[in-house]
């Protein structure tokens, strides 16, 4: 079996400074996902379908506007990325992680670091006490 994923642009949500968001929907055994996204709706509904436990198989996503599709050839590779733009990089594929995850991991870089912060040469350590 085949997923076959169709996405298309919601074009109202597009504003200048942001890129549209888009909806993505596939129907397997009957149930319908939906994932709505500005980058990767369709690697969205790939985790979705990993979570109800679908077995692998290969994915189409066609796009609303453009010939042809794109192939994943198994769907729970593509539930493990997604699609990322920086300032400093273009648009490429990142391995995903949850919102929660990455939001601890930025929180604890951006964090105050602790520890003592003593003079180059300060005897630290339970040695100094003695002095």
């Amino acid at each position: 079996m085949t997923i076959t994923v169709h996405q298309r642009p919601l074009k109202a949500t597009r504003s200048p400074n942001k890129s549209s968001k888009w909806v993505a929907e596939a129907i397997i055994s009957g149930r319908t996902y939906t994932a709505i996204s500005r980058v990767a709706p369709a690697n969205d509904i790939a985790r979705q379908l990993v979570a109800d436990g679908v077995l692998d198989a290969p994915m189409q996503v066609y796009t609303e506007g453009l010939k042809g599709c794109m192939v994943w050839r198994s769907f729970h590779k593509a539930a493990g990325y997604t699609v990322e733009e920086t300032a400093t990089k273009p648009v490429h594929m990142v391995r995903w992680e949850s919102p929660e995850a990455r939001a601890a991991r930025i929180t604890a870089t951006l964090a105050p670091k602790r520890g003592v912060k003593a003079p180059a040469g300060t005897p630290v350590g339970p040695d100094c006490a003695e002095a």
